[in-house]
């Protein structure tokens, strides 16, 4: 089933999804539900007299029906005016109630609108630029450069020494929260001497047995994690104070603030754990 890539509010095919957002938040039904079928949508927007002009994106299929996407200030204040009937949640605070399949088309969709808001202008000369219509794309008329969406490899590490793990706290956690290192893929570099670099960079600890395990796409804004778990090796635990302000070496359940299993971070411990129960 073929999709149009952009359409406008009216030419919007009745059996589709959509997925609304102001700003960085996602506008939902009463009931948190962030993907709405356009056929009860259109009712609504036709009563309240509000068929916003703008032009959606579609992202992929489900169900065998388009989901398409959009962001608009017009929708900044229908949790207030509308009785109700819409809600307006932070993309991250919805995250623990989404399944797999949801997650990665609001991701899909959040990642390739913000890209799209911060590249109006071509890179190389500066010149307006203006969507492909086929193709996601941001071409140039005056140059012909075009820029395509940015994506940000990132590794995410688990240190292991016998039973217990390595985890940190960011400056941005709350307190007693704890969860794996991360950080960015620096150019020229394999991911294994990233996931050294930054373990050692961020507490002072050199590591060994590499291994992946999984990969993630983190779309804040545009990272793809990719997760390891590795052994510890040498060296005492030194933090820099400033991104992060503490680590230490503990049992999984000597950590009660951690994330869960959606994130990769999550997934990344709990697979930890599985062996440690199988061995």
């Amino acid at each position: 089933m073929q999709a149009e890539r952009f359409c406008n509010t009216l030419e919007l095919p009745a059996e589709s999804y959509l997925i609304l957002f102001t700003g960085n938040d996602l506008v939902t039904d009463a009931a948190a539900e962030p993907l709405h079928r356009i056929a009860s949508l259109l009712p609504f927007w036709q009563r309240e007299s509000l068929l916003p002009d703008i032009q959606w994106r579609y992202i992929a299929h489900r169900h065998g029906l388009p989901v398409y996407c959009a962001r608009s200030s017009e929708w900044q204040f229908w949790p207030e005016q509308f009785n109700g009937e819409f809600k307006r949640f932070s993309f991250r605070a919805l995250l623990p109630q989404l399944d797999q399949s949801d997650f990665e088309l609001i991701a899909s969709g959040s990642q390739l609108l913000t890209w799209e808001q911060d590249h109006n202008y071509c890179s190389r000369c500066g010149s307006k630029a203006r969507m492909h219509p086929s193709e996601n794309a941001m071409c140039c008329d005056s140059c012909g450069y075009r820029q395509y969406p940015r994506i940000n490899p990132c590794i995410i590490a688990l240190i292991t020494r016998g039973d217990e793990v390595l985890l940190a706290r960011n400056a941005s956690f709350k307190a007693d929260y704890f969860s794996c290192i991360a950080g960015f893929i620096e150019p020229g570099e394999s991911v294994e001497q990233a996931v050294s670099r930054e373990i050692f960079e961020e507490v002072g600890v050199t590591v060994k047995n590499i291994r992946y395990h999984s990969s993630q796409s983190w779309p804040f804004p545009h990272s793809l994690m990719l997760g390891f778990i590795c052994d510890y090796d040498s060296g005492d635990i030194k933090v820099d104070g400033h991104e992060i302000v503490e680590a230490r070496w503990g049992k999984l359940d000597e950590f009660p603030l951690k994330p869960g299993g959606f994130a990769i971070s999550g997934q990344l411990m709990q697979a930890f754990d599985d062996g440690l129960q199988s061995s």
